[in-house]
């Protein structure tokens, strides 16, 4: 299973190249020595946040750490029109008239509900048309609309960060924050930041992800007290905070973040504001990815097996939670129980599992650490479209 045996044996090679020890390299990406050489030997499988911190380390594209952009086909093919939605936000026919606001709006929920439910190919399908319809409808109905044209792009940020495509992501963000700011709302505003955090993490920027997560976090202080959604989107920046953290290897930080998130979600719920999942449960998620991208696996493992997930929590944080413990397991090198936690993320969301970078890097990571691959193994490389 050669394709799978890349990403740690990349680094390697990299670095190597590049005349850099693991210390030098663990100094530049922010990480740790020993994380670097876990994720080397083929004994971790680092998060998108800490491949792009290790990627811009080494001054090379993520992409050349991971392979060729190779998801779903049919997906791929849907960039070019995504990034013409993408291009301009004032060029659309002067004399079209809109759709009716509630018209809109019921589309835009819907396209919320497939972007949780990771039904990737219906939101490529939809949002160009759906683009311009918004950008004409924020013409004359104003705040509103723009509010809504920033679930969309939103929508296009995730799928252009699934398949990998860096640029257009933030591309995407850019365009979000255009909108956002024309809505009028502040804490909509506050939770582009919160995506572009990520994405600036998933380049090798997380200190200045850090940084614009620290002054929303300041904007909105003030009215966490009296705002129950202030508050929900307060722990949503403060879960990414702890994350990000996680990937500089700042452990203490990282603890305080999540530590504070923990605290206010008490009082938030498990429920979904502004399009993005907050409470108790997320939380936990959170930090269980922090606690793998720290190197500290029998942690991760002992808050996942005492996280209950919400029923109706969605499919795509639902996914993560199956693929962070994965990882867990395999830096605890038990590539059974990874491969049994990466089948129930392919059970939840095949089009995610084929598309995600995560999924492949857990994969090689297993494959290095089985002596001899599995038919579990082989089956699942199948599906994220592993050359077996």
């Amino acid at each position: 299973m050669e394709e799978l045996e890349r990403v740690g044996a990349r680094v390697a090679r990299i670095r190597k190249q590049r005349g850099l020890t693991q210390v030098a390299l663990a100094k530049k990406a922010g990480s740790s020595v020993s994380m670097v050489s876990k994720i080397e030997g083929g004994y971790a499988s680092a998060s998108s946040q800490l491949l792009g911190a290790i990627a811009q380390a080494l001054g090379v594209d993520t992409t050349v750490l991971t392979g060729s952009q190779d998801g779903p086909e049919q997906l791929h093919e849907m960039v070019p029109t995504i990034r013409r939605a993408l291009a301009s936000v004032d060029l659309y026919d002067p004399d079209a008239g809109p759709e009716q606001i509630s018209v809109l709006r019921s589309r835009v929920v819907e396209l919320n509900s497939w972007r949780r439910a990771t039904k990737y190919r219906k939101i490529g399908l939809a949002l160009p048309d759906l683009v311009e319809q918004l950008l004409i409808a924020g013409r004359e109905y104003g705040e509103p609309a723009y509010a809504l044209l920033a679930d969309a792009y939103r929508a296009s940020n995730t799928l252009a960060h699934k398949l990998g495509y860096a640029d257009l992501s933030l591309t995407a963000m850019d365009r979000m924050e255009w909108a956002a700011r024309r809505s009028g709302d502040v804490l909509l505003l506050a939770t582009t930041h919160y995506l572009r955090a990520a994405a600036l993490a998933r380049i090798g920027a997380g200190k200045q992800a850090l940084l614009l997560l620290d002054r929303t976090m300041t904007d909105i202080e003030p009215f966490i007290e009296a705002d129950r959604d202030a508050a929900a989107v307060w722990t949503a920046l403060h879960m990414r905070a702890g994350t990000i953290a996680a990937t500089l290897a700042d452990s203490a930080g990282s603890q305080q973040h999540l530590d504070e998130a923990a605290r206010v979600a008490e009082s938030v719920g498990n429920r979904v504001v502004y399009e993005t999942t907050v409470g108790p449960a997320n939380v936990q998620l959170h930090a269980i990815a922090a606690a793998v991208d720290l190197g500290q696996g029998g942690k991760a493992i002992r808050i996942a097996k005492t996280t209950a997930l919400p029923g109706d929590m969605a499919t795509e944080r639902r996914t993560h939670f199956h693929l962070d413990s994965a990882r867990a397991y395999l830096l605890n090198r038990n590539p059974d129980e990874a491969i049994e936690e990466l089948h129930q993320a392919h059970a939840l969301a095949p089009e995610h599992f084929r598309a995600s970078t995560t999924v492949k890097t857990a994969l090689q990571t297993a494959a290095a650490q089985q002596r001899r691959a599995s038919y579990g193994l082989r089956s699942l490389a199948n599906h994220a479209g592993l050359v077996d």
